[in-house]
């Protein structure tokens, strides 16, 4: 029996089993995840190799550069503002506002829905918890769907999605990060029209203080598992990490498969194979102002789920060079003296994602904090700042190095939500902060000031702030009234090809919308949609872990399928989107599967301007 079938059957030796019975259903268990051939998927695509038609023509195309005004306001035409926004009151009024934001095809018509979950309530106030969900027409707008769909009234912070019980749909964690009486962590079934219902038995409510989390098959035997990341800002709490059944039920493996872990503020989680060996690791931001010795966390997956603690040593735990704002740190260059990696001033990261930003095929790390920069207190002094933690690969073992300054990127003390992008699809990924805007008296130019921030990558690989031309931030009194903005999330809502975005206003006192951008220059460009589907016997349904690269002669556009990011649990889209831009159609699409089955695709197999749906059984499928 493997150590996963040995854990989930609650026996008492979790990790002194071995063999494997074959009974997991999928890749043989924990041996049989990194580096396993799995098994071939059937079928292929409907181009050349399955039908013996002549295939899809790639033509060459010049890229069209952004100009100004390419993010359109279309929050009220989409009807996102339905119960979440309250214009001009005459008063303060208590509601909620809803900044934690989701993109997820809650009803599996292909097209992805919105969830706005609660940031701040009141409960001491009696103010409970409140969530929004607006399902997609399919035409760039929503309807409301929040009192159907069972979620509004769940008392959770936020909400991670993933199929836990292999039925094809997208089911929800709903974790809760403050003490509340009679509340706890839930687990909820989707019925595959977006209604959902608490699994009483899921196993997940150990804790009640969960701020973040991801669904992903960490042990290889295709069923979600899921890690927790605990505590708040001020409240220092372990992480956790479960095993699924497959069928809604997880139990808690923390004790062995992720020994070590510390108390400490997990502000944010993603996970990605930043080393390139077929397992996904798990990358955790935390707030160290408050807990002088917390450092970021990276997990490292030995391929069974069993996890190592590996910030230090890789170059992400924290910066030995403090914040960017004093002379006397060298404004972001200077090591912290006489301190030792392990003992240098954490960070404060809040957002995370982790996506090739380099074109060398390997994940990158950008994570956004909020960073105080005060010459008398020494915690502050040298508290991290935003980073651009570039992967130097093998050869570098796979350690990080910070290049937000050497590529020219403008910083904020409140940068909170942080996104990778390639929004004008180019090719190159272009980088996204939602702002506190309590910060903005510090500088004097939009580009850093601004409650929301886009910086667009250029061919030399260095950055120029686009926001003050993109038509997101603007003077204008309705659009001031977010006044910080939270979370954000990206996703093709109308499927033209170009990822639309949705931000999180959080206005303590008045209406507190959010806004819904839609982009008008990706499309412009050439592009491939691809949305991978498990099988639920050798890889999870969701894909979650599948890595999809375009290979250019010189350049590669990667991406992994996740479940969400950072901090609050934002989720973009689950569907890849590729950027083409002018690379040419000199190029090779690999896919390789959580299971490690790979497959190759030509330019023309594959058809640029649409999406595709790539199945592990039935392979290749042009969407309608």
């Amino acid at each position: 029996m493997s150590p996963v079938r040995s854990v989930l059957l609650g026996l008492a030796a979790l990790a002194g089993c071995g063999g494997d019975d074959g009974s997991t259903g999928g890749s043989a268990g924990p041996t049989g995840g990194a580096g396993s051939t799995g098994a071939e998927p059937t079928g292929g695509s409907t181009g050349a190799d399955s039908t013996g038609a002549p295939g899809f023509a790639c033509t060459p195309q010049p890229l069209v550069p952004p100009g100004s005004g390419f993010f359109v306001d279309i929050s009220d035409a989409s009807g996102i503002r339905v119960d979440n926004f309250v214009p001009d009151p005459p008063q303060p009024i208590p509601i909620n506002d809803h900044s934690r934001l989701a993109f997820a095809d809650l009803d599996g018509d292909g097209l992805d829905d919105i969830v706005a979950h609660s940031l701040f309530p009141n409960p001491q106030a009696g103010i409970p918890f409140e969530h929004l969900v607006y399902l997609n027409n399919g035409d760039g707008t929503f309807r409301h769907h929040s009192d159907e769909s069972g979620l509004r009234n769940v008392q959770a912070g936020f909400f991670a999605f993933g199929d836990v019980d292999n039925d094809g749909d997208q089911d929800v964690f709903a974790g809760l990060d403050i003490p509340l009486d009679g509340e706890k962590n839930r687990l909820l079934l989707n019925d595959g029209a977006a209604r959902f219902t608490e699994k009483t038995d899921a196993g997940v409510d150990v804790k009640n203080l969960a701020a973040n989390a991801v669904f992903a098959d960490f042990n290889g035997d295709a069923n979600l598992d899921l890690f927790v990341g605990n505590g708040q800002t001020s409240l220092a709490v372990s992480d956790q990490l479960f095993f699924g059944f497959g069928d809604g039920r997880f139990q808690d493996v923390t004790k062995v498969y992720m020994p070590g872990g510390r108390d400490q503020p997990s502000n944010g989680s993603v996970a990605c194979d930043y080393d390139d060996d077929g397992d996904l690791d798990i990358f955790v931001s935390t707030y160290s102002v408050s807990t002088y010795d917390g450092h970021n966390h990276l997990w490292e997956n030995d391929g069974t789920g069993r996890f190592t603690e590996v910030g230090v040593a890789r170059g992400f735990a924290a910066l030995a060079t403090g914040n960017y704002w004093l002379g006397t740190t060298g404004n972001g260059t200077t090591p912290e003296p006489d301190k030792a990696p392990s003992e240098v001033v954490g960070s404060n990261g809040f957002g995370l994602q982790c996506e090739d930003a380099t074109g060398d095929g390997l994940p990158d790390v950008f994570l956004t904090a909020i960073s105080h920069p005060v010459d008398g207190d020494y915690r502050r002094k040298w508290s991290d700042p935003s980073q651009l933690l570039v992967n130097g690969g093998p050869s570098a073992g796979y350690t990080f190095t910070n290049e937000f300054l050497a590529r020219g990127l403008p910083f904020n003390e409140g940068d909170i939500d942080g996104g990778m992008v390639d929004f004008d699809n180019d090719g190159r990924l272009d980088l996204s902060i939602s702002r506190d805007r309590k910060y903005e008296g510090n500088y004097s130019g939009l580009e850093q000031q601004g409650w929301f921030g886009l910086m667009h990558q250029q061919p030399d690989g260095g950055f120029v702030s686009v926001v003050a031309r993109s038509g997101i931030n603007d003077d204008k009194a309705e659009w001031l009234r977010m006044k910080q903005a939270q979370n954000h999330a990206w996703a093709d809502i109308d499927r033209d090809g170009d990822l639309d975005l949705l931000v999180g206003g959080r206005d303590t006192g008045g209406g507190r919308p959010n806004f819904l951008f839609e982009n008008t220059i990706g499309d412009k460009n050439a592009w491939m949609a691809i949305r991978l589907r498990g099988d639920g016997k050798n890889v999870n349904r969701d894909a979650i872990g599948a890595r999809v690269r375009v290979v250019f002669p010189d350049w590669i556009v990667s991406r992994e399928v996740k479940s969400g990011r950072g901090t609050y649990n934002s989720h973009d889209t689950r569907t890849l989107h590729f950027g083409l831009g002018d690379l040419g159609c000199d190029y090779t699409v690999e896919v390789r599967w959580p299971d490690g089955t790979t497959r190759t695709y030509g330019p023309s197999e594959l058809p640029v301007g649409r999406h595709v749906t790539l199945d592990y059984t039935t392979g290749l499928t042009v969407d309608p």
